[in-house]
């Protein structure tokens, strides 16, 4: 099934809005009380969160939709902000976000979204290292990104509402 990638205009947020909220969802929902998830939908999510980081130029976003306008995935890639000793946001990426909905997954879109995602960085950073935050237990994310030369590097917790997952920090060197 073709794809259609294009950058993240504005005529395009409730489309990812909807699309990051069902599979962040899809993804992760079950890990957290509906409190947590519903309050770090909104807080992520949100039509208005979503406008202003897509408006920031050091953000790279792209949106793929399917031949009949359906979102099907999206990736978003900035300076790293990961928290890691060796994390230099003045001059390395990391890739933030990449999700593909459940309908869609299995069809190559999310190596095609790595891919153009790990050209950005080089393009945008040089021969810096990429950086990756994944969570501890996302073992086919974890293998995808072990395909393109990722290796853990530390760990953290990430805030959902009040829950905290264990989560991996990968890097690729340059």
């Amino acid at each position: 099934m073709p794809m259609r990638i294009v950058p993240v205009e504005p005529d395009h947020i409730p489309a990812l809005s909807e699309l990051a909220q069902v599979s962040f969802t899809e993804t992760f929902g079950y890990l957290y009380p509906p409190e947590d998830l519903a309050h770090y939908l909104h807080k992520a999510y949100a039509g208005p969160a979503l406008a202003a980081e897509a408006a920031d130029p050091l953000q790279f976003w792209r949106i793929a939709f399917d031949e009949d306008g359906r979102a099907a995935g999206y990736l978003q890639c900035g300076p790293v902000s990961l928290p890691h000793p060796d994390a230099d946001p003045s001059r390395e990426g990391e890739l933030k976000r990449l999700y593909i909905h459940s309908d869609f997954q299995g069809r190559g879109l999310g190596r095609g979204l790595l891919n153009l995602a790990l050209a950005h960085l080089s393009e945008r950073y040089g021969a810096a290292a990429q950086w990756i935050g994944v969570w501890s237990r996302n073992h086919k994310a974890q293998k995808l990104y072990a395909s393109a030369g990722f290796e853990k590097v530390g760990d953290y917790l990430f805030a959902v509402g009040d829950t905290r997952d264990a989560e991996f920090i990968l890097r690729k060197a340059p």
